[in-house]
């Protein structure tokens, strides 16, 4: 009998430990992903709630490269490649299905 209560201690001990090596989740890995890239951001909401729009966009039909001409509009700071940069991480973080829709620079500003 105490053998098995051992075991049922040890097996519960696993479980528990278990999630703690747990995906961290995608807000998360989003703004790893965005400092891993040098792309800097004040508040860490903001940043989500920009990368999930991104993604809301492109659900309703909006190209990429539309998408991220409005990032680079509505966020002046943003120079180089910065707004693709962003983009991808953000389809990859929160809408993956999006993935194969974009392409390696937008068109140039007028």
């Amino acid at each position: 009998m105490r053998g098995v209560i051992v075991f049922a201690s040890f097996a519960a001990v696993i479980a528990v430990a278990a999630p703690a090596q747990a995906d961290p989740g995608p807000d998360s890995n989003f703004l790893t992903e965005l400092k891993n890239a040098g792309i800097t951001f004040q508040t860490p909401s903001v940043a989500i709630g920009v990368g999930k729009s991104e993604c809301k966009l492109m659900d309703e039909g909006m190209s990429e490269t539309e998408v991220i001409k409005d990032l680079e509009e509505s966020n002046p700071a943003f120079k180089g490649d910065s707004p693709v940069q962003f983009t991808r991480i953000a389809v990859d973080a929160y809408c993956p299905q999006h993935a194969g829709e974009l392409t390696t620079q937008p068109p140039a500003s007028s």
